[in-house]
């Protein structure tokens, strides 16, 4: 909770009217939700100058408002108490109060999570442990840029412990978000390709990934996954580095709907129940597991937490329709979670092995190569049917129709559709994956919605 004050003292900006003893508790970027305990800060995005919609939230009788171009601003309509905060830049302003709100509950110690791939559902394991012994914040949807991260700090308020996860788009996001992070835990899951297009290189994404151990307190500890090439070779003599890696885990066994392994904690071997698929949730536990014994949860609790753990919407979720196993993996693709996925559902199926696949979007130039490769991975697997679409998922079918007996490639989303409508049948288990703009997930809910 920030007063009118502080956010004017935060952000350097001038007050035109408003009560500076005022109190604000609700911070919000769409202007659709705002109410009159809302304070709205309009960001400038690729289409839309949210400044648009400024007198939008005045007539909603808000708390009050960023605004950078009193041009938006009919101060004659907009109620004496709601208040009107000038500033140079709104975006800004927004990190501005983010990082003072963080600043203000600096007690409160953060375990940040970044990563090319698995970001969200390591965020998700680790609070589902943590939360049995603190009161936690943690990250909600994507709220993980320098954008969305501000939002999360705001509601900093009692919670006795936050874990955030932090996602970088371009070359000094992650700069950004240490100043909202100043995390006492970090995690770096893997270095992937996942928005290679934009930062040019592997190389680039390592180097923008680690500076996440750069603004290290309090416990200053780093955990590194040993079994990525650009992670495990990593040196930092100031800080504490925890390795863990899929060797941690022993005699996995992986069931229909849950995974279970034995594991050490605190070097007593424990026998570890997941109730939810994907491979990478076994990595994802040893993480949890990990930061858990730097903040002495009991193994009870940790065990506890790690069996409560349900996969985030459109990651790895299973659903039955009709007799048929579905497994939605839509809300996003990136290479490494795609064969993990596939990978996951060649070990669970019990039947015949349908992959529905688009796109994988930001690669640039290395596009076509990551496609190509990705296909291959079906040497190793026994899938019976591919039905694909997208422009670049042409060289995945190419390479993957040496080892897939039936493969459709289909113009669009409607027409994959109608071709697995026609094909598919009791005890096929379903893998859908694909960039979220390609609109995969439209088709589980169709099939859902008219076999569940």
């Amino acid at each position: 909770m920030l007063t009118i004050e502080e956010i004017v003292k935060a952000t350097k900006g001038e007050l035109i009217q408003g009560n500076l003893n005022d109190t604000v508790s609700n911070f919000q970027i769409d202007s659709r939700p705002v109410t009159e305990e809302s304070f709205y800060c309009p960001i400038l995005g690729e289409k839309v100058d949210g400044q648009k919609f400024i007198m939008d939230c005045a007539r909603k009788h808000c708390k009050g408002f960023f605004v950078s171009d009193m041009n938006y601003v009919d101060v004659d309509n907009v109620d004496k108490d709601t208040a009107i905060i000038k500033v140079a830049n709104t975006k800004q302003a927004l990190i501005d109060i983010g990082v003072y709100n963080r600043e203000k509950h600096r007690e409160m110690e953060v375990v940040a999570i970044t990563g090319s791939v698995g970001k969200t559902s390591t965020r998700e394991m680790v609070n589902s442990v943590l939360k049995e012994h603190f009161n936690t914040l943690s990250t909600m949807k994507n709220m993980n840029s320098h954008i969305g991260m501000p939002l999360i700090t705001l509601m900093m308020d009692k919670q006795e412990l936050a874990i955030l996860e932090a996602g970088v788009d371009f070359d000094g996001e992650m700069d950004i978000l240490n100043k909202l992070l100043i995390p006492s835990v970090a995690v770096v899951t893997n270095i992937g390709t996942s928005h290679i297009g934009k930062f040019g290189s592997q190389d680039n994404i390592y180097k923008e990934k680690i500076k996440i151990a750069n603004n290290l307190v309090d416990k200053k500890t780093l955990l590194l996954n040993k079994d990525d090439p650009y992670l495990a070779k990593y040196e930092n003599p100031n800080i504490h580095i925890i390795y863990y890696g899929y060797g941690d885990a022993e005699n996995v066994k992986y069931n229909p709907t849950s995974i279970e392994f034995d594991t050490n904690i605190y070097n007593k071997k424990e026998h570890v129940v997941i109730n939810a698929i994907g491979n990478h949730n076994v990595i994802n536990s040893i993480i949890a597991i990990r930061i858990a014994e730097l903040y002495n949860l009991t193994t009870k609790e940790i065990i506890n937490g790690i069996s409560k753990y349900t996969n985030y919407e459109k990651r790895m979720n299973a659903y039955e329709a009709s007799g048929m196993h579905l497994i939605d993996d839509t809300y996003n693709a990136s290479p490494s979670s795609t064969e993990s996925g596939l990978k996951t559902v060649e070990m669970i199926a019990p039947g015949r092995k349908i992959a529905v696949l688009a796109d994988i979007l930001e690669l640039g130039d290395y596009s076509k190569k990551i496609h190509t490769d990705l296909g291959e991975v079906f040497k190793e697997l026994s899938y019976d049917v591919v039905i694909a679409f997208g422009n670049d998922i042409k060289y995945l079918v190419e390479s993957a129709s040496k080892y897939v007996p039936i493969i459709y490639m289909c113009n669009n989303s409607k027409e994959a559709e109608e071709k697995l409508r026609d094909i598919m049948r009791p005890n096929d288990t379903i893998y859908f994956k694909g960039s979220r703009s390609m609109n995969v997930s439209e088709i589980v809910d169709n099939i859902r919605r008219d076999f569940e």
